[in-house]
């Protein structure tokens, strides 16, 4: 049975029952069932929903957990410690964001079987710098290809981007000269300047990102890229969780507060497919439109119904297949994450060295 991510947009107290969830609107938690929510209940046990109804529409609904591969809650949830443990025995983590849709953090259950072995490998590579320097320069060699490949793509099919790929062939051109951390970000930051100089182009001319704001977003198309890219990251610890690698222990990016060092870096890889691509597609096709952005004293972040709209595209995204070369099958862009993680654990273990993933279709 197909797993989705579940997403949660209205204020609700989450509750185990039986072997499904329970999502009930804040005041109605302490009543008995309706006889219309009993049989809905009843139906969800017997039968999966289809990917498209598990979303959250504002009424009490009873989900099955077989279902489903992560919650994500973008509203106020109240939960106890047995739903907590429910989750742990099914493996789900929970995800948290706040109110302007920033990742906020995770509930990470706990590993099934801990591998001490991968965790100790993981640990003694970050601690040599040889070995973490050969990791990061990997990761930024496929992050590059990716954003090239987009570039290139589009040089083929419209022109008018030479420019643009002669800065990038310059600026690419010193990482494997490279000889420290704090070297390979800073070329890393140059080559995704001109990346998002690409991505301007681009776009359609009611969006332009000029230059990229963080703390907050500035502009709609900011305000995009740090909802998807929150998105993303959210995705990749997921996946990390299934492989027993240690998210607080990246390659790249240091150990710091509030976020996880592995999942940042993965992300640089996949940024260029499901993050900025995915800008391209909502923006020029009009499936995202100004009037699903709004203006705060905290910048500009997507209302309500932008976030919907976006997380259905981005959902969407990860279920899409694409024939693995290597492996003679198709697999999901979701499982395209895992997949990184099982690599590195192989390069890890000394199994077989890392090769970050590059776009070929």
């Amino acid at each position: 049975m197909p797993k989705s991510a579940f997403y949660i947009f209205q204020p609700v107290v989450l509750k185990r029952k039986d072997h499904t969830l329970g999502l009930i609107p804040y005041g109605k938690e302490d009543r008995d069932p309706l006889p219309g929510e009993k049989i809905a209940r009843e139906l969800a046990e017997e039968f999966p929903l289809p990917e498209e109804d598990a979303w959250w529409t504002g009424t009490p609904r009873y989900v099955p957990v077989e279902r489903i591969d992560s919650i994500h809650a973008y509203s106020s949830v109240r939960l106890n410690t047995a739903l907590l443990g429910f989750l742990a025995e099914k493996h789900i983590p929970l995800h948290t964001y706040n109110y302007f849709g920033g990742y906020s953090g995770t509930y990470w259950p706990k590993e099934p079987i801990p591998n001490g072995r991968i965790q100790q490998a993981q640990f003694m590579h970050y601690a040599e710098p040889g070995k973490r320097l050969q990791l990061a320069a990997e990761l930024l060699r496929g992050a590059f290809h990716n954003m090239h490949s987009a570039i290139s793509r589009e040089e083929r099919r419209a022109g008018a981007y030479s420019d643009l790929l002669e800065d990038w062939k310059l600026q690419v051109s010193l990482l494997e000269e490279a000889g420290s951390i704090d070297t390979l970000l800073g070329i890393e930051g140059s080559v995704r300047r001109v990346y998002y100089e690409f991505l301007d182009r681009r776009l359609t001319p009611e969006f332009r990102m000029e230059t990229r704001t963080y703390h907050p977003p500035n502009n709609p198309v900011n305000a995009l890229i740090s909802y998807l890219n929150s998105m993303l990251y959210a995705a990749i610890i997921s996946e990390l969780y299934r492989t027993q690698l240690n998210p607080l222990v990246g390659f790249l990016h240091q150990p710091g507060r509030k976020r996880f060092p592995l999942a940042w870096d993965l992300a640089e890889i996949f940024r260029p497919l499901m993050v900025e691509g995915l800008v391209i597609s909502l923006l020029n096709k009009k499936q995202i439109k100004a009037d699903d952005f709004e203006d705060s004293l905290n910048g500009c972040m997507l209302n309500k119904e932008g976030r919907v709209k976006v997380i259905r595209a981005f959902e969407h995204q990860l279920a899409k297949t694409i024939k693995h070369r290597e492996l003679g099958r198709s697999v999901s862009y979701r499982r395209l994450l895992r997949l990184e993680g099982y690599k590195l654990v192989k390069h890890l273990l000394g199994d077989k060295d890392y090769v970050s993933f590059r776009i070929w279709w």
